[in-house]
């Protein structure tokens, strides 16, 4: 509704590009995004050096939280025995894709 305030709220976060999209959709139906919550955090850079999370945090003011990131995933992999294999590609991802 016009006035309104609206959170949005995704399974995942990367770039950031559903987000950005749904920010425009919600000023123009004339509300405003509350914030952003997101099950996992991928922690991929954004269009530039920073991450998709920080660039939407500056770019529409907003809030992003989410409940899993890349790190946490990471963290728990390092401790599991049988999963090197896994853990081995999730760093390839983070090395391709990841915020430095």
């Amino acid at each position: 509704r016009p006035g309104g305030k609206v959170l949005i709220v995704d399974y995942v976060i990367s770039a950031g590009t559903s987000v950005n999209i749904s920010v425009n959709i919600i000023r123009q139906a004339g509300a405003e995004p509350a914030g952003v919550a997101v099950a996992m955090d991928r922690q991929e850079r954004g269009e530039g050096p920073l991450s998709a999370v920080q660039e939407t945090e500056q770019r529409h003011k907003i809030k992003v939280v989410s409940i899993v990131t890349l790190d946490n995933v990471i963290e728990y992999l390092e401790v599991q025995k049988d999963m090197k294999t896994n853990l081995d590609r999730i760093n390839e991802y983070r090395r391709l894709y990841g915020v430095t």
